[in-house]
C-alpha cells in the first residue's frame, strides 16, 4: 500500500536528448523494464490527445503506464517515480517555445494525490509517484493529466504542448533511486490541432533532436556509469558515477562538452 510521505527535491535535474526521429508512439503505454541499474523504455516519444470521455476536454491519463516483466522486472514493493527536467513547451505554429499565450501550464496528480505544476518557467514539486510494483515487479496504473489556464481553470490555447520526464524507481518512501532511466520521456499533448498540423510539430521537435548522443553505459565490473552528455545550468558535460553499491551512484567526474561552433570560432 503507498503511504503518503513529503519527499523533497534533492535529485540533479539532468536533460538527456535522444529519440530518433521515427521512435515514438501515436498511442499506447509506456512500456518500462529494468536491466541492471538502467531502466529502458518502448519509446522516448508519446503523442497524446487532450480530452479524455472521463476526464473531459483538457485532461488525460494517457499514456499509461505498463511495465515489460518478460523484459525486466523491478523491485516489489519498491515505488516507480518520475522527476519533470524541463519547462512546458508550446507550438505556436512556426516554433517550439516556452511562452505560453494564456498562462498554460500541465497539471499531474500523482498517486499519493500530489499535484505537480509544470509552466514554461517553472516546476512546482518535481517529484512524483506513479505506483508501487507488485509481487511480480509489474506495475499498469494511469495518472491524471489536464491543461490550464492562467486563471487556473481546465482550458487551453489550440496548440502542442510538450513535457519531459525522467523515471526512476525507489524503495518506497524515498528520494534515492535503485534504478533510472537515462533518458526522458517526451510527452506532446496535442490540444485541438488538425493531424497534419500536430504530426508538423513533433517533427519539428525531432528535428532539433537529430544527432544526439547514445545513452549510458554501466561497466558490470568496474562499477562506473557512464554518461555521454547530460544538461545542467545551461551546459552540457560528460559524467561518470560509481556504484556505491545497492545502485545508489556517486559523481566522481564531470567534464564539459565544449560547443563545435565555439570551438571553431577560437581556433
Amino acid at each position: 500500500m503507498l503511504k503518503k510521505a513529503i519527499i523533497p527535491s534533492l535529485l540533479v535535474a539532468f536533460s538527456f536528448p535522444a529519440f530518433a526521429a521515427d521512435d515514438h508512439l501515436h498511442a499506447g503505454d509506456l512500456q518500462p523494464w529494468r536491466q541492471g541499474a538502467e531502466i529502458f523504455l518502448n519509446s522516448q516519444l508519446f503523442e497524446v490527445d487532450l480530452g479524455d470521455l472521463g476526464g473531459g476536454p483538457f485532461a488525460t491519463d494517457d499514456p499509461g503506464i505498463d511495465v515489460n516483466i518478460e523484459k525486466g522486472a523491478f523491485n516489489p514493493d519498491n515505488w516507480l517515480q518520475f522527476q519533470a527536467v524541463a519547462p512546458l513547451q508550446f507550438w505556436d505554429g512556426d516554433e517550439w517555445t516556452t511562452s505560453m499565450p494564456n498562462g498554460e501550464h500541465i497539471n499531474i496528480v500523482d498517486a499519493l494525490d500530489q499535484t505537480i505544476r509544470i509552466d514554461g518557467h517553472d516546476i512546482s514539486n518535481n517529484l512524483a509517484v506513479i505506483g508501487e510494483f507488485e509481487a511480480d515487479g509489474g506495475l499498469h496504473t494511469h495518472i491524471d493529466f489536464s491543461l490550464q489556464d492562467a486563471s487556473n481553470t481546465l482550458s487551453g490555447s489550440q496548440g502542442a504542448y510538450r513535457i519531459e520526464l525522467k523515471l526512476f524507481e525507489s524503495a518506497a518512501n524515498s528520494e534515492l533511486s535503485v534504478s533510472y532511466a537515462a533518458k526522458p520521456v517526451v510527452i506532446v499533448f496535442n490540444q485541438g490541432l488538425a493531424e497534419a498540423e500536430f504530426e508538423h510539430a513533433v517533427e519539428a521537435l525531432e528535428d532539433a533532436h537529430e544527432g544526439a548522443h547514445e545513452g549510458a553505459e554501466y561497466d558490470d565490473i568496474t562499477g562506473i556509469l557512464s554518461i555521454p552528455e547530460v544538461e545542467a545550468f545551461g551546459k552540457h558535460y560528460t559524467i561518470q558515477l560509481n556504484d556505491q553499491g545497492n545502485f545508489l551512484f556517486q559523481l566522481s567526474e564531470a567534464h564539459e562538452v565544449e560547443d563545435d561552433d565555439e570551438h571553431a570560432h577560437e581556433q
